[in-house]
């Protein structure tokens, strides 16, 4: 099975989609992509995904016999190592796990079902994500005229605290009952929803693979819960958790940042074995300025002086959604800061 062609496959690309859209003034030069092979460590990544495998299916297999005071700890290990399966598979979206492009499918398919989810439907989201974040789609801080400001409150609430992941677990099982002909009425919502601008970018061979992806992952997650080795509940806390984890991290790096598709994100500061579990995807703002860099390369190619602590930006996604400033000095506030 082939993957579909990233329609942006290099930042010169994706910059120059952005001008022509308005997005960006065209002053912002584009930053091309170097002449080197994608995938190159594509026998690294290899290993590195057999062992998040191993490592979830040990981990599952320790929380559920542990003691009830090891459980909490075990729990929290799942959930960092889960961060670092998902980086796994953003590098398959990027076409950076592997040169054999059905090796990189591979990865991002397997890894994708034990996240729970659809290897499709996160990758045309995150093609999408590089050109519209912080535009008013992936502005999710804020209250824009025409946008209720208790939905806004309680979509941002359930958004951060599950809602990003569980969404990544339903709509795959849910797509197998929905006709591709529906993208246009579910991108309907695209000017301040990011996720519903995604649908607009869904070929049918997108949908149709994400449809066999959504049945994958009933098979193997009714296996589990029927005849798996882990109780239900332990399945489900562990998963809860990680629900929490995943989705609290998310916008982490980019909400009350600058107003820019490339600049609008932060590098952040972890504990180094964190940044080891999770592939070094605390660097975002190397990502969104060279996302052809493969995770081997992001921490080597970063300022360590444009950082800020990943707690501090953490706790900044308690704060509610507030009304869009009509006077635009007031967003110098979101200028950054280092520290």
């Amino acid at each position: 099975m082939t993957t579909p062609a990233d329609p942006i496959r290099s930042a010169r690309q994706r910059r120059a989609a952005l001008v022509t859209s308005g997005v960006v003034p065209p002053e912002h030069a584009p930053t091309p992509m170097p002449p080197k092979k994608k995938g190159r460590y594509g026998t690294q990544n290899l290993v590195v995904a057999a062992a998040q495998l191993l490592g979830w299916a040990a981990l599952l297999t320790a929380i559920d016999r542990a003691p009830a005071w090891l459980a909490p700890p075990l729990v929290f290990v799942f959930c960092m190592l889960m961060q670092g399966v998902f980086s796994m598979m953003h590098e398959y979206f990027h076409d950076n796990a592997h040169p054999d492009r059905r090796v990189s499918y591979g990865i991002g398919f397997a890894l994708s079902l034990v996240f729970g989810t659809s290897a499709t439907l996160h990758r045309v989201n995150h093609w999408g994500h590089h050109v519209r974040n912080r535009t008013p789609a992936e502005q999710g801080e804020f209250i824009h005229e025409g946008e209720s400001p208790l939905g806004k409150v309680l979509l941002y609430y359930f958004a951060v605290t599950c809602g990003l992941w569980l969404s990544g677990l339903v709509f795959p099982v849910i797509a197998l009952f929905v006709p591709y002909r529906a993208v246009h009425w579910l991108s309907s919502h695209e000017r301040y929803n990011t996720y519903s601008a995604a649908f607009a970018q869904f070929k049918p061979r997108d949908w149709t693979r994400m449809r066999w992806e959504g049945l994958a992952l009933i098979a193997l997650w009714s296996a589990l819960i029927l005849w798996g080795p882990w109780s239900t509940t332990t399945l489900a806390v562990a998963y809860a958790a990680f629900a929490f984890s995943w989705s609290s991290l998310q916008w982490v790096y980019h909400l009350r940042t600058p107003l820019d598709v490339v600049e609008g994100a932060y590098n952040l500061r972890l504990p180094t074995v964190l940044r080891w579990m999770w592939l070094s995807f605390n660097m975002n703002l190397t990502h969104h300025r060279k996302p052809y860099l493969p995770w081997q390369e992001l921490w080597a190619a970063s300022d360590p002086r444009e950082t800020q602590p990943l707690w501090y930006r953490w706790l900044l996604m308690a704060l509610p959604p507030e009304r869009f400033p009509e006077d635009p000095t007031a967003l110098a506030r979101f200028e950054k800061r280092y520290f």
